[in-house]
């Protein structure tokens, strides 16, 4: 027979069990009756022996689950400690509810490949009373993934121990096949479209968990629960645990790719959802949409300003905010409130043509999106407007523009901030900017061409580039912009170029700036990123180059303290990786 009992409030509390995220202090509360009072005194007993086996979903194999029975418990803690031949010894500790039936689920995550771990287990009852188990457990972790196509190789370049932000970094991870996308066969699109990773790593650049999907990864972060939320390559966002169990998928309801048998909730009336989710505080999601418009006499080319014009479908971004149930709360067009005229040298690449959508020219490229909750103020970054634009949540009307003045006409043009002190350059396909406060944001300055079509100034070939981290301050009364931290204020040696993707926030314990770049470029004058169609010179993405996870300090401009390299040293494979996100552990929660 059971012998389980389980006290005040613990029914409520066990449905957070399979996370292992809380803890708990005594249930007990004045005016608890007789029989509970005297069951919050009894020591708890075991019904099931505690074990530990390998996590049984294979999208998280770096974690394992701890499994055990109990009655007059109302949690469980674990004291882990691991050890790894070669490294200092690690320890840390762990709590979990008891569920409703007197059942423990307790992930156990954060260790190392191939280390050794022993767990030590006491029960609590509702009064507080710890009651330890004399029986330890052993469990040995897998050994790592060989180094290949389907695995990068991890190094840490350099380290200032001391300085570097403690906890993980969780990236988003690719693999690229060497070749321009608008000629790759379907095979080599699905060697990069059905394979994704996102990896964390802890302060010395080692990996203590990764998920691997069956979709392209692009933007993910983490949620209060520790769970994470992302973004899939054939537009689905997903929400999975710490053991790589899908909670929540959403799909856009008039996507080309989208699979009615995936079981995602439809999200009505967009056509994609892309690049990097945002969770709100009152737990709703806000993304990005491209949709589709047909645009007369537009352009047909972006370098002939005589150019015959003719009809063209469009790409523009929506940005949408959703709840819980896929239901649309909230929604700003582009197409309504920017001039579509206005447009960048990559506006004919073959983004939104190799991704269902064929013929349809990359008009804005949102890449990111945030909320400035203090202010009211939704801000997205649009790579192809070279700006990143802060809208009012309560109106929908453009409050500010963030980006060089140039061709912004009309009422636009007062919406552009004005500098404030000095700077080093304005932002030039920024990408997913991060806000630290009221007015504060961090983003990623991948810093390409810094030039427009039809103006007298070149683009700035990729060889003499270089993209950078940086911190600004608006004041949205006097509408102006302030530069107050860049990770680097010129080219150097050291410099690193990314054309695309790429991802920094400030870290919340040291206010280091934690920068990914997404894939360093060669420095090479034969290689271009301007366009993918000519075929006189190669094409960036036809060219090897590796990744890097940096964190810089808060001087400015800042010094790097720390940098783990991806890279794949039979060069036939490039690694990138999209962005990431940094937490205390790797359950994170609250």
């Amino acid at each position: 027979m059971r012998r389980a009992r389980i006290l005040h409030k613990a029914g409520f509390l066990g449905i957070f069990a399979c996370l292992g995220l809380l803890q708990f202090g005594s249930a007990v509360q004045a005016g608890t009756s007789a029989p509970a009072k005297l069951a919050a005194s009894l020591a708890p007993v075991v019904e099931v022996e505690p074990a530990i086996v390998a996590n049984p979903n294979p999208a998280v194999p770096l974690a394992a689950v701890l499994t055990l029975q109990a009655s007059n418990a109302l949690a469980v803690d674990v004291s882990v400690q691991e050890r790894l031949a070669g490294r200092p010894d690690r320890s840390w500790r762990v709590s979990a509810p008891v569920a409703a039936d007197g059942s423990v689920s307790l992930p156990i995550v954060g260790f190392r490949h191939s280390s050794e771990l022993t767990l030590t287990i006491a029960l609590r009852n509702a009064k507080g009373t710890s009651t330890p188990l004399p029986k330890k457990l052993s469990y040995r972790a897998p050994s790592g993934p060989d180094v290949g196509l389907s695995w990068p190789k991890i190094d840490t370049v350099e380290i200032d121990r001391a300085r570097v932000e403690p906890g993980i970094t969780f990236v988003s991870v690719r693999r690229n096949f060497l070749e321009r996308g608008s000629l790759m066969t379907l095979r080599q699109r699905d060697f990069q479209r059905k394979f994704g990773l996102i990896i964390a790593l802890n302060e010395d650049g080692e990996v203590v968990w990764y998920y691997k999907s069956p979709e392209r990864v692009a933007g993910i972060q983490s949620m209060p629960d520790g769970r994470i939320l992302m973004t899939l390559a054939d537009q689905r966002t997903r929400i999975i645990d710490v053991l790589g169990n899908v909670q929540r998928e959403y799909v856009a309801g008039l996507s080309p790719l989208r699979d009615p048998a995936s079981g995602a909730i439809p999200i009505d009336g967009i056509q994609t959802i892309h690049h990097e989710p945002y969770l709100t505080k009152r737990g709703n999601f806000i993304a990005m949409s491209a949709n589709a418009r047909r645009i007369e006499n537009y352009y047909t080319s972006v370098t002939d300003p005589n150019a015959p014009r003719k009809a063209q479908m469009v790409m523009g971004d929506a940005i949408i905010e959703y709840d819980a149930n896929g239901k649309v709360l909230w929604k700003w067009d582009s197409f309504d409130h920017l001039d579509p005229m206005r447009v960048h040298f990559h506006l004919f690449q073959p983004y939104w043509m190799t991704r269902g959508f064929p013929g349809h020219l990359d008009w804005t490229h949102g890449n990111g999106v945030s909320y400035d909750e203090k202010n009211g103020t939704i801000i997205v970054s649009l790579k192809q407007m070279d700006a990143i634009i802060g809208i009012s949540r309560k109106s929908g009307e453009v409050k500010w523009i963030y980006g060089d003045p140039t061709g912004w006409n009309g009422a636009l043009a007062a919406k552009v901030l004005k500098p404030k002190g000095q700077f080093v350059r304005y932002p030039f396909s920024p990408h997913h900017p991060h806000v630290d406060g009221p007015g504060l944001m961090t983003y990623y300055d991948n810093g390409m061409f810094q030039a427009f079509p039809f103006t007298e100034k070149a683009p700035v070939p990729q060889h003499q580039n270089f993209s950078r981290g940086a911190r600004i301050r608006v004041d949205e009364k006097a509408m102006t912009f302030e530069e107050i931290w860049t990770s680097e204020t010129e080219k150097t040696a050291d410099s690193c170029y990314n054309w695309a993707m790429g991802e920094a926030e400030t870290l919340p314990i040291t206010g280091n700036a934690l920068l990914i770049r997404a894939n360093c470029t060669p420095r090479d004058p034969t290689v271009s990123d301007f366009n993918e169609f000519d075929l006189s010179k190669r094409f960036v993405d036809e060219t090897y180059g590796d990744a890097f996870v940096d964190q810089y300090s808060t001087d400015n401009p800042g010094k790097r303290i720390a940098r783990f390299r991806f890279s794949n040293p039979d060069q036939i494979t490039s690694w990138t990786l999209y962005g990431g996100f940094h937490r205390a552990t790797v359950a994170g929660g609250n």
